[in-house]
């Protein structure tokens, strides 16, 4: 980072957010916002001109794209300075470890789900819960929309949910199945077609010795499933029902 430089941070997670030195500035214009989240997905890396030009106005640009395009650069660099250099004909903002939020998520989360698979279920409930707390709302929620913006933001919002299993299962393995209902109800709630979640809620309810319950988030499962999509659930989900059915000994475990 450059010694003239504002110590630069921005936020993925939820509404982008600048922070310079500790301080958030705002970033009023979407173009301007559209720029930054661009050149943020692609720290360290150079962008083309062109390619944020068809980012920002798909296939529409004005006969001064390019001009403009760089009114929105000077913009930018007047508030991160030295961060953001221009590359031959295309610009880069300079990379410097845990700048983005979405990068320390992501660090986290990889910890977490580390932590797990070693059977270390409370350190990786600890890392996976400190990764969750990052999120401020929707990724990017105020970022106007374009390819590379919508392809980041659903990325992340995917992680954010195996995150959110990660978290629910590590509860699991801690014998926290109680706690768990209520979170997976809700996600459920927004992710209806997603099996993982059912059947961790299935399992959950089974531990809570709630099997009629357990059996019965299944058929909500199946009979959505059916409506929506002409499926039957998948067998992994199946299988758990077949066992809950069975009372298997082994799901105590």
């Amino acid at each position: 980072m450059l010694a003239t430089s504002p110590e630069l941070r921005l936020g993925l997670l939820g509404p982008l957010r600048l922070t310079l030195d500790g301080n958030v500035t705002p970033v009023p214009a979407p173009k301007h916002r559209a720029v930054l989240a661009i050149l943020a997905i692609n720290m360290g890396r150079p962008i083309p001109a062109e390619r944020i030009i068809e980012e920002l106005w798909q296939g529409a640009q004005p006969a001064f794209a390019r001009k403009t395009l760089q009114g929105y650069v000077w913009r930018i660099r007047h508030l991160v300075g030295g961060h953001l250099v221009t590359r031959g004909s295309g610009y880069e903002l300079r990379a410097v470890p845990g700048e983005t939020d979405a990068t320390c998520f992501e660090g986290l989360v990889a910890e977490g789900r580390r932590a797990s698979r070693m059977g270390e279920h409370a350190r990786a409930r600890g890392r996976l819960a400190s990764a969750l707390r990052l999120w401020r709302g929707p990724a990017l929620a105020d970022v106007p929309a374009s390819p590379m913006i919508l392809a980041h933001a659903g990325r992340l919002e995917e992680t954010r949910l195996l995150a959110l299993e990660a978290e629910a299962e590590a509860d699991l393995a801690l014998g926290r199945q109680a706690e768990v209902v209520p979170r997976l109800r809700e996600l459920i709630i927004a992710h209806p077609l997603r099996e993982s979640l059912h059947a961790l809620l299935m399992l959950s309810l089974y531990r809570c010795s709630r099997q009629s319950e357990a059996l019965a988030v299944y058929s909500s499962l199946r009979e959505t499933l059916i409506r929506e999509q002409g499926l039957q659930p998948g067998r992994a989900v199946s299988e758990l029902h077949r066992r809950i059915l069975q009372a298997d000994p082994e799901l105590d475990r």
